[in-house]
Parts: C-alpha cells; sequence; structure tokens
C-alpha cells in the first residue's frame, strides 16, 4: 500500500508541474498563489531542471554477465523468478542457463520492474546462483537497490536481499 501512495504522490507532483507551466507561460506569475507561492515555485524550478537534465542520464540494463567461460554453441534455458510480489510493483530476474552435458550453468542475469512503478527505479547490484541439476533445483542470492525517487530526486535508497530457489521444470 506503501508502494501505490509513493507513486500516486509522484503523479500528482508531476500534474502539478504541467499545471504550472502552462499557468506561466500563459498568465505569468499570476498563475501562483499567495500561500503556496514558494512551494509552487521550488516545484517549477525543480521540474524544468529535470527535463534539462534527462536526456544527459544513463540507463542502467541491469543486466549481470556472471560467467564468460562457457560454450555459447550449447542449448540455453531462461528461468524467470519473482524477487518481490507487491500491491502495485513487481521485482523481477530472469537467469541464462547454458546446458553442459547434465549440468546447467548460469551465465547471465537481468532484473527489473514491472507494474505501477512511478517514483521507483531498481538496480541489481550482484548475484550468485547455483548450477541447476536437470532434476533438482538451484539456489540463488541477490541483491540490488530500490531506490525511491520523488519528482525524480533520490529520496531513500533501501537495499533488498532475496534468497531463493529456482526450480527445475524442463
Amino acid at each position: 500500500m506503501l508502494h501505490l501512495i509513493w507513486s500516486t504522490l509522484n503523479i500528482i507532483i508531476l500534474l502539478y508541474f504541467f499545471y504550472l507551466l502552462v499557468g506561466f507561460i500563459a498568465k505569468g506569475r499570476q498563475i501562483f498563489n499567495p500561500k503556496f507561492k514558494v512551494v509552487s515555485a521550488i516545484i517549477l524550478v525543480i521540474g524544468v531542471v529535470q527535463i534539462a537534465s534527462a536526456s544527459s542520464s544513463k540507463k542502467n540494463m541491469h543486466q549481470f554477465i556472471i560467467t564468460d567461460d562457457y560454450d555459447q554453441q550449447n542449448e540455453v534455458i531462461i528461468k524467470k523468478v519473482l524477487l518481490e510480489d507487491n500491491l502495485t510493483l513487481d521485482i523481477n530476474m530472469y537467469v541464462k542457463y547454458s546446458a553442459e552435458q547434465n549440468n546447467y550453468i548460469p551465465v547471465e542475469s537481468k532484473s527489473y520492474l514491472t507494474g505501477f512503478v512511478s517514483g521507483y527505479e531498481w538496480e541489481l547490484k550482484s548475484i550468485q546462483a547455483r548450477n541447476l541439476d536437470p532434476n533438482k533445483s538451484a539456489d540463488f542470492t541477490a541483491d540490488g537497490i530500490l531506490t525511491w525517487k520523488l519528482f525524480g530526486i533520490n529520496i531513500y535508497n533501501e537495499t533488498k536481499v532475496f534468497r531463493g530457489v529456482i526450480k527445475e521444470e524442463l
């Protein structure tokens, strides 16, 4: 529920920014309510700065190469793992395995957010995954940082560590 409130707050601030921007262009300084003049001016300035700096921000692919030491001609399977399931957003991860004889060796992993993710950014920091045995499962440990943002500004970095089992379903 907290994630929903945070995302809704981000949307409200964004809409208020656009209201201020259009109003400032159309009416000038008259758009500012005397009671909220300072807050409105701060939101307008921060919004303009965020728009100006958005083009220079880099996107993290959230991809980890676990090992390069495998035969790329081998069969590859991909396992999806739901790391965290919240009301409004989920943290997902894929682990790519290379089939070598009777073992499946983890070679690559990707992680991302899905759902109503306004105001959040997820960055996978590390993953440790064991070999996937054909008749068993594999343990994994993944950790990353969920950044809580308000109007594009980092407010809080929440460290998350996930441990679980990837089940074999071949």
